[in-house]
């Protein structure tokens, strides 16, 4: 009966995994992050399933001559995904930060080697039975491979969720300083599973603990998409009058405005096509981020339509011509080499004064675009 109740909040786990992995793939979800949620739902959906039947097959024993091999090898199953999730979180987390680590495909490959060294073993563990042996009588033992296993995953988590917490500090943008905090707990749950490793699995608390994370994650996910740019992942038009109007009341150091659009747009998108005008913004989207993330306390970036963007920045104007010399840098260097025109933009900033609404510092930035322009 307690297998049968086990593998039931197990169940309802994965039920709860498997419709939110429905509607991201119905969805069509196309943006980098929402790709790693979704690998990140099927590894740990694949991690319940595996340990589902693990305990369906303990409890229920049907035939004593599948049990051992079948509890082996859905066993080995949740240990290989189990590892395989916390590497995908790994990505995700990544990404988050805008490290472009995932983005070299030259790294790739060694970026594989970190997984292949828990991954290996566990398979391995079929034949050596290092990680775990499953009695005659179903009794589920863990050994010295599997606390090596185990710490060697929370030494990931932990380092990623150190670095997200980290940039959340530097995050001017409420809502993303929730998102990198929120992600970061993914940590905790795998030291609980850890330390509750000790005193058995009589309770399944620890797939509770992941799928409550995973939900929040998506949750938070769907918020965040609600706030952003659907092509070029910055924030929308929508979302930038809420963060000025509130940090307007509430900076400490000079806020500056920098207005940005791509010169010749139009002639992008008219002599190459609209995909190719869309593929330009989220290059310059990308160097946009770059530039940005190089600066102690990240700058605020939106897209405020068109091929017009807008960047939000508390500092002085050294930090701002700094800012502009990144930007350049960052747009210079994004490119693949192929493209048959050269993207620049022309950039426009000014600083909040006294009795300015959003409005008005919108208007002022917008002004010294438009002599930029002209000058150019």
């Amino acid at each position: 009966m307690e297998a049968v109740l086990y593998a039931e909040v197990y169940l309802i786990c994965m039920i709860v995994l498997g419709l939110m992995l429905f509607w991201m793939v119905r969805n069509k979800a196309a943006s980098v992050s929402e790709r790693w949620i979704i690998w990140l739902l099927l590894a740990f959906l694949v991690n319940f399933t595996s340990n589902f039947f693990f305990t369906l097959l303990n409890g229920v024993r049907i035939s004593d001559t599948l049990f051992i091999p079948g509890s082996y090898c859905f066993k080995t199953l949740y240990h290989v995904s189990l590892c395989v999730g916390v590497f995908i979180w790994c990505g995700y987390a990544e990404t988050e930060l805008h490290s472009g680590l995932f983005q070299d495909r030259s790294l790739v490959r060694w970026l594989l080697l970190p997984l292949a060294v828990p991954v290996v073993p566990a398979i391995a563990n079929l034949w050596t039975g290092w990680l775990f042996t499953i009695s005659e009588s179903g009794e589920y033992v863990r050994h010295l491979q599997f606390q090596l296993e185990m710490g060697y995953l929370v030494l990931w988590s932990v380092v990623c969720g150190f670095r997200l917490l980290r940039r959340a500090d530097r995050e001017t943008d409420d809502v993303r300083k929730a998102h990198l905090r929120l992600t970061a707990t993914f940590a905790l749950c795998l030291i609980a599973a850890w330390l509750l490793s000790f005193i058995g699995e009589e309770i399944p608390v620890i797939c509770v603990l992941v799928m409550l994370d995973l939900l929040w994650l998506y949750l938070a996910n769907l918020h965040q998409q609600i706030s952003m740019d659907k092509l070029t992942q910055v924030n929308n038009r929508q979302n930038l009058v809420g963060f000025l109007e509130y940090k307007i009341r509430n900076h400490d150091e000079t806020l500056f405005l920098l207005m940005l659009d791509v010169d010749g747009f139009k002639s992008i998108n008219d002599t190459y096509g609209h995909l190719e005008g869309d593929n330009a913004l989220v290059r310059v989207a990308g160097s946009l981020k770059q530039a940005c993330g190089a600066f102690r306390r990240r700058p605020y970036i939106a897209r405020y339509g068109g091929d017009e963007f807008i960047i939000a920045i508390e500092g002085s104007e050294e930090d701002v011509a700094e800012l502009r010399r990144r930007i350049e840098e960052a747009l210079a260097s994004g490119g693949s080499g192929r493209e048959p025109y050269e993207l620049r933009l022309s950039m426009g900033a000014a600083a909040w004064q006294p009795d300015m609404s959003f409005r008005d510092l919108i208007g002022a930035a917008d002004a010294e675009l438009y002599k930029h322009k002209k000058s150019r």
